[in-house]
C-alpha cells in the first residue's frame, strides 16, 4: 500500500511546471492552488459550497444560451495568466470562451468566482484578485460567502471597485453575459435558501 507523504510548505519560488509535477505526487482528492509561487492546499468543499458553485454555473450557462454567446461556465478548472509563471489557482467557477479541449487549465477567461471557506485568508484572496484583474479578457471576479448573504462583485467596467450584495433580493447583474438574477438564486438549495423552510 502506498502512503502519500504529507504536503510540505513551499518557499514561494515554485513555477507552474514544478507545480504540475508536485500535483502528480498528491492524492487526486486534494485541491491545490499555486499563488505567487507557493502551493496552497484548499480544504474539501462543503455541500453548500458545491451547490452555490453549481447554481452559479447553471445561471451563467442559461444566460449564455439565451444570448447565444459562445461562452461556458465550468466548475473548478485551473487558470493561468499569459507570461505569469508562478500562478495557477483553481477557482470554483470559471467562464471561458475556449473550446472544450483536453487542457488542464485555461488562459482565456471572462469571470472567476471563489466561494470562501473557513481556511481562506483575505491575504491569499487579495493576491489572487490582483492577478484576476490583470488577465486581459477577464470581466469579473466574484467572492461568495456561503454562510450568509454576502457577495462581492468586482467588475472591469467599474474599475474593479467592489459591489457588495447582502440582501436575498439584491440583483446580480452582468450585462455582458445577459445575466440578471437575485442573490437568493445563488443560494438555492442551501440552508440560506428562503424557500427551504416552505
Amino acid at each position: 500500500m502506498t502512503v502519500n507523504a504529507p504536503a510540505r510548505p513551499h518557499s514561494g519560488t515554485m513555477d507552474v511546471d514544478e507545480f504540475m509535477v508536485f500535483l502528480e505526487t498528491r492524492p487526486k482528492k486534494e485541491r491545490w492552488h499555486l499563488i505567487e509561487g507557493t502551493a496552497v492546499r484548499m480544504p474539501p468543499p462543503t455541500l453548500a459550497h458545491q451547490r452555490i458553485a453549481c447554481n452559479l454555473c447553471e445561471l451563467l450557462n442559461h444566460a449564455f444560451a439565451a444570448q447565444r454567446l459562445d461562452l461556458f461556465a465550468y466548475h473548478r478548472i485551473a487558470i493561468r495568466l499569459p507570461g505569469v509563471r508562478n500562478f495557477q489557482p483553481e477557482p470554483d467557477v470559471v467562464v471561458t470562451a475556449d473550446p472544450a479541449g483536453y487542457e488542464l487549465y485555461t488562459q482565456d477567461f471572462r469571470l472567476v468566482a471563489e466561494i470562501l471557506s473557513a481556511s481562506n485568508t483575505r491575504s491569499d484572496f487579495d493576491k489572487k484578485l490582483r492577478r484576476y484583474r490583470e488577465a486581459p479578457g477577464n470581466l469579473y471576479a466574484v467572492v461568495i460567502e456561503p454562510r450568509e448573504f454576502l457577495v462581492e462583485v468586482y467588475a472591469k467596467n467599474r474599475d474593479w471597485q467592489p459591489l457588495m450584495l447582502k440582501q436575498a433580493d439584491d440583483p446580480v447583474e452582468m450585462p455582458e453575459f445577459g445575466l440578471r438574477c437575485s442573490l437568493a438564486d445563488l443560494y438555492r438549495g442551501t440552508p440560506l435558501d428562503p424557500h427551504w423552510a416552505d
